[in-house]
């Protein structure tokens, strides 16, 4: 639980609630939750409203890609940890438990929305030129989360998306999970079927994957990375 101002102004960021989703609505036993209830899908970002490190934004957010606004409102440090709306309950592991509150329902039972902080890649997508066999069309410089962010080809008639995921394998392996569906990104749900994935330690800082007709590869955006969007190649 957080309740001083230094670690208060620790919580600027992203947070999505993808794992406790898919963990919930999984269509494979080994990796589902047992439970008969489920909760909505989450995306919560917290911004500073100025130099003071007292207050924060929070701007809530329904379903994947962000697709419904629900609500904002601003955060004092005397906020968090209590029992009252917009309460923010802060993990061991910089997860969130957010209460009912910015126009939310909690289920019938109380039970909380698990959010986690959003790690953001920088990354590209490579596909063959239709239009041309010996040249690529190239997408750089996109930017998506580990914590089910999503982005597509863009290339008129021909559909990809590009995923990065946060699992738990079988409740107990902690892994990230880079995927690719030959669906529109509005088409793709929890158990949509990929056509490959690769995966790797939850705090790796590099994925791609090559399946030749389509390439995309990601690194962690922190302070002097260095990926094939800013690589300088004249040196």
């Amino acid at each position: 639980m957080v309740s001083d101002n230094s670690n208060f102004e620790t919580l600027v960021g992203s947070y999505d609630n993808f794992l406790q989703i898919w963990k919930e609505q999984t269509e494979d036993d080994i990796h589902r939750d047992k439970r008969g209830y489920k909760h909505d899908h989450l995306h919560l970002k917290i911004e500073r409203t100025s130099d003071n490190d007292t207050t924060l934004k929070l701007t809530l957010y329904k379903g994947r890609n962000n697709q419904e606004y629900i609500g904002e409102v601003t955060l004092n440090s005397k906020d968090v940890g209590k029992t009252k709306d917009h309460v923010l309950y802060i993990q061991e592991d910089g997860s969130i438990q957010l209460k009912n509150g910015l126009g939310m329902t909690n289920n019938p039972d109380g039970s909380p929305y698990l959010l986690k902080r959003c790690r953001y890649f920088s990354g590209f997508i490579e596909y063959p030129h239709p239009d041309d066999p010996d040249d690529v069309y190239r997408m750089g410089n996109l930017e998506i989360h580990d914590q089910g962010g999503m982005v597509q080809l863009d290339y008129e008639g021909i559909d990809y998306t590009i995923e990065l995921t946060q699992l738990i394998f079988a409740h107990k392996i902690k892994l990230i999970k880079i995927a690719i569906y030959d669906l529109p990104i509005s088409q793709v749900d929890i158990n949509s079927k990929a056509i490959s994935y690769a995966w790797s330690s939850p705090e790796s800082k590099r994925l791609g994957i090559n399946l030749r007709k389509i390439i995309s590869g990601w690194t962690f955006i922190e302070e002097g990375f260095l990926s094939s969007n800013n690589l300088d190649l004249t040196d």
